[in-house]
């Protein structure tokens, strides 16, 4: 649920560590369904929400669902997020 929630939003990892403060690593572990910290889930299922994303529970038989309630008209954005710098990551030197 929570890579669908950040897809919704048309972010990557690293845009969503740079807005919500928590780690590309933990990020990864949530949206793998890996054992994490539940202040990472908090955080995250916190950013999502304040940006439009609705989780919706299980009811009748059904499972999870979400909602991005910020594409309202066709040519809405996915997010309302101020542009952010983000931070360049090292790749190793394969000789």
């Amino acid at each position: 649920m929570m890579k669908l929630a950040r897809e919704f939003l048309g972010l990557s990892q690293e845009m969503v560590e740079a807005h919500s403060g928590v780690s590309r690593s933990s990020i990864q572990r949530v949206e793998r369904g890996m054992a994490v910290m539940l202040n990472s889930v908090a955080e995250l299922t916190k950013f999502y929400t304040r940006n439009g994303i609705v989780f919706l529970p299980p009811e009748n038989g059904r499972g999870w669902g979400v909602v991005n309630n910020n594409f309202v008209q066709e040519d809405s954005p996915l997010n309302h997020l101020p542009s952010v710098e983000l931070r360049k990551r090292s790749t190793p030197k394969v000789e």
